[in-house]
């Protein structure tokens, strides 16, 4: 027969296991299990602040991409002139050659028939040939020269006159002085590089050789003389 003081320890016991917290399943994790019946608690959303961290996010965009568009644009405008100072220091390179070329052409003798060519006509005819060819290559490289002055022209890049002008610092370069009494002291006498100016701007200047009155006592002789008289 079961006594009351055994039907009181199993029951002690019954409650004991019964109350003992149980270990949370697996993968779960313990926080999750500790709130209310309602779930975790969540705090209050602070509207104001959220609204403030978006405009400030918006103006840091804003000013992102302004930044962005204004860096890609004087990339390109550097980029456009790069371009267009390397394209138009080729076309002048070109137009140099030209004029060296022409300079040549037009510097040639003028030829007249010798005693041998009465003697063979037909070699004369065939110098005459040989002339007509170096002219007809002449009118192409004017013709040529001119397009390309065109050409220029329409970037209002122009040359600048120098022979026979007063030497200008500001767009010539005196690579040479020559001393005579033929004409005022600082003219241009002659040009070995043609300068340009580029939206009236000197894009290159000119290397020019100037002239230079002597000063040995012969001329300071006659300028005393002219002087007294």
């Amino acid at each position: 027969m079961i006594s009351r003081e055994d039907i009181l320890h199993r029951f002690q016991e019954w409650l004991d296991s019964t109350l003992t917290p149980e270990a949370p399943p697996a993968g779960i994790p313990p926080e999750i299990l500790e709130g209310t019946e309602n779930g975790p608690e969540i705090p209050a959303t602070d509207l104001h602040a959220m609204w403030s961290a978006m405009t400030a996010l918006t103006q840091e965009v804003k000013l992102q991409g302004r930044a962005f568009k204004q860096m890609s644009e004087t990339l390109a405008r550097d980029t456009e002139r790069r371009t267009r100072k390397q394209m138009l220091d080729t076309l002048l390179d070109m137009r140099e050659r030209m004029l060296r070329s022409l300079e040549a052409v037009r510097s040639r003798e003028e030829l007249a028939p010798g005693f041998l060519d009465r003697i063979f006509p037909s070699r004369w005819q065939r110098i005459q040939r040989a002339l007509e060819v170096v002219e007809a290559l002449e009118e192409g490289q004017e013709l040529a020269l001119q397009s390309l002055d065109d050409l220029l022209a329409e970037y209002t890049v122009r040359p600048i006159e120098c022979e026979g002008e007063a030497f200008d610092p500001r767009r010539m370069n005196a690579v040479e002085v020559e001393e005579t009494s033929e004409v005022m002291d600082g003219i241009v006498l002659a040009v070995y590089r043609t300068g340009y100016e580029w939206n009236g701007e000197v894009y290159r200047p000119a290397q020019v050789r100037v002239a230079r009155l002597p000063k040995g006592p012969r001329f300071a002789s006659e300028s005393l003389d002219a002087d007294t008289r």
